[in-house]
């Protein structure tokens, strides 16, 4: 998908989900924006990108979730977080990052995400 067309539709999202969801479905909407959108930064617009694809860093993730970026480390190490290592760092598929993103919106007590096999 050319890169452009992607930030139009995230643009699109959140302006839809600001209309018609309630709060949680803004936010959600919001990080999953915020996601994608930290994924494609510096990409020019006229680029294609496969959106299943789309990685970031320890440092990008961490950004998206709000936490340091050792922790972001300590659930990759504890195989909580999927990641590939490429160089001296992770790299992590946005994918990856709803089950945490969708974690903040659960009620109190039913926030952590399972583990991965």
């Amino acid at each position: 998908m050319r890169v452009g067309l992607l930030r139009e539709r995230l643009t699109e999202a959140l302006a839809t989900a600001m209309r018609t969801l309630g709060a949680d479905g803004v936010a959600i909407t919001a990080d999953r924006a915020k996601a994608i959108g930290a994924a494609v930064a510096g990409h020019a617009d006229e680029s294609d990108v496969d959106v299943d694809r789309l990685e970031l860093s320890t440092r990008g993730a961490a950004t998206v979730l709000g936490f340091h970026p050792e922790h972001v480390r300590r659930l990759i190490r504890s195989r909580r977080l999927p990641a590939r290592r490429t160089g001296g760092d992770y790299r992590i598929l946005v994918d990856d990052l709803w089950p945490f993103l969708e974690a903040r919106h659960r009620e109190p007590g039913r926030r952590r995400p399972e583990r991965r096999p």
